[in-house]
């Protein structure tokens, strides 16, 4: 078993750094462990506190009865080597360290810490994340160590960070998107544990289908390109790298205390490894939602199917600028798709209804062009649900009785819709300037449809999905 396993499933926890002080962050974190609905065992450890949170607390690791899969400390810097001590005599073989102050402070004596806790760890054979983390998330057992409550659970999506906040602050960034994450690793300053041991690991987690990297520094070239190839065999990596300027190698260093080295360094050793490259965590968030989704593109053309000239303009225009392919269709094609739009729709490639209320033309087209051979994924633009009927029902209050009926036939055509890429094996990416609290969006989200605010970032997204599909098919 990976050592990574333990970690992010364990039975039972103990945790020092929890009180009554709500504004404590162990205090948070535990709270956050209870309320996520972990089933496993938590064993609060305080040197005075009867209980934390209303469970009874210990004294010491030594006062507990049966085996702890996981010590989560989250204590004050001098004190986490002797508390640690103590976990390897009690036989807990796997930590967490939250505490910072180890090597990225000034200074040696922080330095002279972390390789004390490091020495103590491989005398008792613990493995560990951190120190200077905030620790992890699986939505598999429910289990959250963050400082964020209520992570938008749901298959997918894994992050391992050497920044805290990419593993947990971004947790209400994706749930007002409507993305899912299943699993988020904060790896801290790496004394143990590092990125490449995280591929390692997720390479194997069924429940996850893409995986995202934070990244100020790799310190195991070799084993990361290893682990990063066979993890890109099976389910693409992606990665934001920071070090590569002046000021971003200076707050590297005070960060987790990595040295970092040019850009032109980590693209080369990220196209060794078969990693796609994003440009900021916004540019990764949509590259990893598009890859956890939609299968990966056989090939760079795209037909763009709209009912507005601008936005499918938009699309063909940053889809080319991207580097993809929109092809004018053949003659045979355009005659099948006037058939389905009339003549007063342009069907060359963008398809353009201009304006139409009948939204299941949607289906018939994406069908036809996915059938005719001619296309390996496709843009949408201009799904909408009921929002334009809000003044028509002081009007007509008629739609009022039918909208149940509507929304009925309605949800079952984005059933279908939605299931059209995997039946192709073809991949699909909306734009609508509708959120996800929309009838339209939000269950086509849900059914497994990314859906963009902009042209530019579902042509970068379909282009690194359609880069994927390459990086698959030569490993």
């Amino acid at each position: 078993m990976h050592p990574l396993k333990r970690i992010m499933y364990p039975t039972s926890i103990a945790l020092w750094g929890a009180s009554d002080n709500p504004l404590k962050m162990g205090t948070i974190q535990m709270a956050n462990i209870l309320e996520t609905g972990y089933t496993g065992t938590v064993y609060p450890v305080h040197p005075r506190l009867d209980s934390v949170l209303g469970i009874p607390a210990v004294r010491s690791v030594a006062e507990i009865d049966g085996p702890v899969d996981l010590a989560f400390l989250v204590l004050p810097t001098e004190v986490v080597p002797g508390v640690l001590e103590e976990c390897g005599q009690a036989g807990i073989r796997r930590a967490v360290i939250i505490s910072g102050g180890f090597k990225e402070a000034a200074g040696t004596r922080g330095h002279d810490l972390e390789e004390q806790i490091l020495d103590i760890a491989r005398r008792y054979g613990i493995r560990f994340l951190g120190p200077n983390c905030v620790g992890i998330f699986n939505g598999v057992c429910n289990l959250n160590t963050t400082t964020i409550p209520e992570p938008p659970v749901g298959p997918g999506i894994a992050l391992a960070s050497q920044s805290g906040a990419y593993t947990a602050m971004i947790y209400p960034l994706l749930e007002a998107h409507g993305m899912k994450i299943c699993q988020t690793l904060s790896v801290g300053n790496e004394a143990d544990m590092d990125l490449a041991d995280c591929l390692e690991y997720l390479k194997d987690e069924r429940e996850v289908k893409a995986v995202g990297l934070y990244v100020e520094t790799v310190r195991r070239p070799r084993e990361f390109v290893r682990a990063a190839r066979e993890t890109v065999k099976s389910k693409p990596v992606v990665a934001m790298y920071v070090g590569g300027t002046e000021a971003g190698s200076r707050s590297a260093l005070s960060h987790t205390g990595a040295l970092s080295g040019p850009d032109g360094v980590y693209d080369g050793l990220f196209h060794q490894a078969g990693i796609i490259r994003a440009e900021d965590m916004d540019e990764m968030l949509d590259f990893l939602w598009m890859f956890s989704l939609q299968p990966p593109a056989p090939g760079p053309r795209m037909a763009v199917i709209t009912n507005s000239g601008g936005p499918g303009s938009s699309l063909a225009y940053h889809a080319e600028h991207a580097g993809l392919v929109v092809p004018r269709f053949s003659a045979k094609l355009s005659a099948e798709l006037d058939a389905i739009t009339g003549r007063l729709a342009f069907t060359g490639n963008p398809i353009d209804l201009t304006f139409d209320t009948n939204i299941f033309l949607f289906k018939q087209l994406l069908e036809t062009v996915f059938e005719s051979g001619e296309v390996d994924g496709a843009f949408v633009y201009g799904l909408m649900g009921s929002d334009f009927m809000v003044n028509l029902e002081k009007r007509f209050p008629a739609i009022t009785y039918g909208r149940e009926i509507w929304q009925e036939q309605y949800l079952q055509f984005l059933r279908e819709f939605s299931a059209i890429p995997q039946s192709y094996d073809k991949p699909m990416a909306l734009m609508s300037f509708l959120g996800p609290a929309s009838d339209a969006i939000g269950p086509l989200i849900e059914l497994g449809v990314p859906v963009f605010p902009g042209a530019r970032c579902a042509a970068r997204a379909m282009r690194a999905l359609n880069d994927y599909g390459r990086i698959r098919d030569n490993f």
